[in-house]
């Protein structure tokens, strides 16, 4: 009796311990499991900052446009993914920029800033207070057929754009002065559409 006694606590023990052994098993995948949701709710997180940075980034810090036509070329050509930067405060002389006319975005060089004069002599070079500028574009700049009248002279918040395929362009010859308010910003870089 004493030995069938024996071997029903140890019976009774050994449930006890399995089934301590089950319970500790169990909380241990529970907690495994509540460590997986708490990582996966902090990466869901932060992709989701990065997320709204990058479209805060895109949306008020850069700007990124695809080129349509070959008005700037050859730096720029047709299908070409555009960068710009929007918060450029001040723009010079030879800047590339995109600015918005008529409800579509457009590419050209500054080539008169605020106060200058521009006129185009009958040789189609471009004449910028009174200056003839030397330039490399491929042809002459023509001011027939355009909608603007030369000379003219632009107020403080306005520039004068180009395009540097003079014959295809559409620019400022056509627009007038661009005020300083079109400008959506400097371009940056851009990424060619050949091999992509």
């Amino acid at each position: 009796m004493v030995s069938e006694m024996g071997s029903a606590e140890r019976t009774n023990a050994n449930r006890k311990w399995n089934y301590k052994e089950r319970v500790v098993g169990i909380l241990k995948k529970r907690r495994r499991l509540a460590e997986v949701k708490r990582s996966a709710w902090a990466l869901t997180g932060k992709i989701f900052v990065i997320a709204v940075c990058a479209y805060l980034a895109l949306s008020y810090l850069f700007g990124i446009g695809i080129v349509s036509g070959e008005g700037m070329y050859p730096r720029l050509r047709d299908g070409d993914m555009v960068i710009f930067y929007r918060m450029e405060a001040e723009q010079n002389v030879n800047d590339i920029i995109a600015y918005s006319k008529n409800g579509a975005l457009h590419y050209g060089r500054i080539v008169a800033l605020g106060g200058d004069s521009v006129d185009l002599n009958e040789d189609g070079q471009l004449i910028v207070n009174g200056s003839v500028q030397q330039e490399e574009v491929f042809s002459a700049t023509s001011a027939e057929g355009r909608a603007t009248v030369f000379p003219v002279q632009l107020a403080q918040n306005e520039v004068f754009v180009l395009g540097d395929n003079r014959e295809y362009a559409q620019d400022s010859r056509d627009f007038g002065p661009i005020a300083r308010t079109e400008i959506e910003g400097k371009v940056l870089s851009l990424l060619r559409n050949r091999g992509l």
